[in-house]
């Protein structure tokens, strides 16, 4: 899979390097630094997939040859701990073919650093990675100095800002993204900390991204660790590279059981869901035809009630002759009432005698 690395360093003298030795070796050429009268020799190197020089159009002749331009930035440097280049490193997709690498790497060149003034000396190598995998990568060595006529001027220290740097390494990504695009492949990188990536997935609500990014980031391994490793030779920065992969590796494991996981409980939960369902329609059934069967026994009572009630007036009608008007009708319950009125005075005055008699004696 496509991988972001693009690392931006200085190669200075104070730290015992020489540009033509650097330059010698990324080209795979054979060159010699004429200040210090030494010759380095790196055609043997099979690694070298492309290698050229980008300048800007306003760039002298002289400066398109590897060695003169390279001897000539050590030419103009006076000071025993100058800084005499700034080298960009990137690691191209495997998934690109060696065409769309060199015209990926070419457009990043053109409209980042020849755009601005500085000559690029620039090469491709096919490469391997820790893991073995073949692992294609660039070396950008860029010129410090504004170029003058016929030759270099003052350092530019616009260059060394560090917003142009993080500037530089954004752009990178979205180079490699649109050559990714073009070429059909769904692989992207991403310039960001894996931390701030995982961040970024949290907020926009991406679990899934998100549990991707969780992982474990791989250490640097140097070129010549790399090299002992090809050759069999177990190295301390390889074991931990190893380490890490193993880590890595068991936690997407680890993750994907929990994803099956929790999917099997929420079908179980759903499975549950929809049988809970089904027992309450059915007690709902049960109790709708329970509730049905009471409100026809009430309404059979009901009438059955109606029924004697009716049979009884009748009954009782059979011998009470009814008055004929409705005055009569009146006049006649209102007599019946009065009377029973009547009658309960009476047997409240005969309580009242008793009650007072009872009285008598017990004095």
């Amino acid at each position: 899979m496509a991988i972001y690395h693009c690392s931006v360093k200085v190669i200075s003298r104070g730290s015992g390097r020489s540009a033509v030795a650097a330059a010698a070796y990324r080209s795979g050429e054979r060159l010699t630094d004429e200040r210090l009268g030494k010759c380095h020799d790196y055609t043997r190197k099979s690694d070298i997939e492309h290698r050229e020089i980008m300048a800007p159009d306003r760039t002298p002749d002289w400066m398109l040859d590897r060695s003169r331009l390279w001897n000539g930035v050590e030419a103009a440097e006076k000071r025993k701990d100058a800084q005499l280049a700034r080298e960009v490193e990137i690691s191209l997709p495997r998934e690109l073919g060696a065409e769309d690498r060199r015209a990926l790497v070419e457009g990043y060149v053109r409209e980042h650093f020849v755009s601005q003034g500085m000559i690029a000396d620039v090469s491709l190598h096919r490469g391997h990675s820790a893991d073995g995998q073949e692992q294609p990568h660039a070396h950008v060595m860029l010129t410090m100095r504004d170029l003058t006529g016929e030759g270099f001027g003052k350092k530019n220290r616009d260059w060394n800002a560090s917003e142009r740097l993080e500037g530089w390494r954004a752009a990178w990504a979205d180079h490699a993204n649109r050559a990714l695009e073009r070429a059909g492949c769904d692989a992207r990188i991403d310039h960001r900390s894996l931390k701030d990536q995982r961040e970024a997935a949290r907020e926009r609500g991406d679990a899934e991204r998100e549990d991707q990014l969780d992982r474990e980031p791989l250490g640097k391994v140097s070129l010549a660790a790399v090299a002992m490793e090809r050759k069999g030779t177990v190295t301390e920065r390889g074991e931990e590279q190893r380490g890490v992969r193993t880590r890595n590796r068991e936690r997407r494991e680890l993750a994907q059981q929990l994803r099956e996981l929790s999917a099997r409980i929420a079908e179980t939960m759903r499975g549950l869901g929809d049988k809970a369902k089904d027992m309450a329609q059915g007690l709902r059934d049960r109790l709708s035809a329970a509730w049905g069967r009471q409100d026809q026994d009430a309404d059979r009572g009901a009438a059955e009630r109606i029924a004697e009630a009716t049979a009884q007036r009748g009954e009782r009608d059979r011998y009470t002759r009814e008055p004929g008007s409705a005055a009569e009708r009146i006049a006649s319950r209102m007599a019946d009432k009065g009377g029973a009125d009547h009658d309960q005075a009476k047997r409240e005055r005969e309580r009242a005698r008793d009650r007072d008699r009872d009285r008598g004696r017990e004095r």
